[in-house]
């Protein structure tokens, strides 16, 4: 089981990432602003694109795009791996690892046997995930931000209670 890794290690990895995309300056900058939650959204969405960009080279018979591709997709569930926190939720950590390794053995295996399928197959199991992980961030959000308004409204009348006690 790989060691989590640290924010800062995260942050690092991500901004790696970043730089080697065609050193695309905006990108960076959208990575190093980014929390930890858009970075994980981030990987998967990188991920989902590689592994597309290795089907079409699968499908082209491009030995080298398709083993750069679909590299890069298993270096992104690599990542997503490390980033688990088996300390909070222990039982959903364990799945999603036994998950991303799952995939990455299809992929492994799709590098040697050319198989789209198995690629697809991949993209099929996580783009849902991907889909729940960026709703729940667009919830959480707007959670706070009515939670922040209540409690102005609650420091609102609370003066005018006082005042009235």
């Amino acid at each position: 089981m790989p060691r989590p890794m640290t924010p800062y290690q995260m942050k690092k990895s991500a901004q790696a990432w970043a730089s080697q995309v065609n050193n695309n300056r905006h990108l960076e900058m959208e990575v190093a602003e980014a929390d930890a939650h858009q970075r994980t959204s981030m990987l998967y969405k990188a991920m989902i694109s590689h592994m597309q960009d290795g089907i079409r080279a699968l499908e082209r018979q491009d030995e080298v795009s398709k083993n750069k591709w679909l590299t890069k997709a298993h270096t992104c569930f690599n990542e997503l791996r490390a980033s688990l926190r088996h300390d909070i939720e222990p039982e959903f950590a364990a799945n999603l690892d036994n998950l991303y390794e799952y995939c990455g053995r299809q992929l492994a295996k799709a590098r040697v046997a050319n198989k789209v399928e198995l690629v697809e197959e991949c993209i099929n199991l996580l783009t849902p995930i991907q889909e729940a992980w960026d709703q729940v961030h667009d919830e959480a959000m707007k959670f706070r931000e009515d939670l922040a308004e209540y409690q102005k409204s609650q420091a609102a009348k609370s003066p005018q209670q006082d005042a009235n006690d």
